[in-house]
């Protein structure tokens, strides 16, 4: 049996894989008032700007984020409105936390032909690729999420 030279024994050099795009994270808070909406929906599209987020993820997450700010602030208590984005990879989420005080979770209502509002989260649930609430840790109130999957990933 003959021996191989030495660099020939050394295991097979894989092909250099690109290190994951570090998890990018941003939080900012908003008074729960209707104005806050429309600021909470800019401060995410600088955000998603600055970390080249591909348009239709960043269009879909200003949907998104602007109907969990509207029901934050018409259907809770609260203050302040804090609103987490999450940037990895392959997947944008949006969280937006309230102080409220009701225990019982987020459904989507039927809104009927002539009514004018109560489709959001029915939107929500058509456009992201999971979503939800569960009750905020730590604090009084809820956190609703959604994740967008980046597109082109």
């Amino acid at each position: 049996m003959a021996l191989l030279p030495h660099s020939a024994r050394l295991a097979p050099t894989l092909p250099a894989v690109p290190a994951p795009r570090p998890r990018l994270r941003a939080e900012f808070e908003v008074p729960a008032q209707r104005s806050s909406v429309c600021v909470a929906r800019r401060l995410l599209a600088e955000w998603l700007d600055r970390w080249h987020c591909p348009r239709d993820t960043a269009e879909t997450a200003q949907l998104v984020i602007s109907e969990f700010a509207t029901n934050a602030v018409l259907h809770t208590p609260s203050d302040r409105i804090v609103c987490r984005l999450q940037q990895s990879e392959r997947w944008l989420r949006i969280e937006v936390r309230d102080q409220g005080t009701g225990t019982r979770g987020l459904t989507p209502r039927l809104a009927g032909t002539e009514s004018t509002c109560g489709r959001g989260l029915q939107l929500v649930d058509a456009l992201a690729d999971s979503w939800g609430d569960v009750p905020a840790s730590g604090s009084q109130g809820r956190l609703v999420w959604a994740e967008l999957r980046l597109t082109g990933a």
